[in-house]
């Protein structure tokens, strides 16, 4: 009869090598999801600060402070003007 030893040295790895690959593509996925919960969570945020604004949902943005450069350049006479 033979009896285990308490301190083998062939003690398998391998069902704690998959557990581990388990837990870690879990974390993985789960982090993931997280990241597209956050990404809905702050879409919905800006969607509503946008309509505070006035602007209607799936509308094009027009941006002011473009138009506010392109004013300050033509009157201080920019590039092209030959002046």
């Amino acid at each position: 009869m033979k009896l285990p030893l308490p301190f083998r040295r062939d003690r398998p790895i391998i069902p704690s090598a998959n557990a581990q690959d388990h837990a870690e593509r879990l974390i993985a996925e789960s982090l993931r999801m997280l990241g597209q919960v956050c990404s809905k969570v702050a879409d919905a945020i800006e969607a509503q600060r946008l309509e505070r604004q006035g602007y209607a949902h799936n509308s094009y943005l027009r941006r002011l402070d473009l138009d506010e450069d392109d004013e300050a350049k033509k009157s201080s006479g920019g590039p092209g003007t030959g002046g």
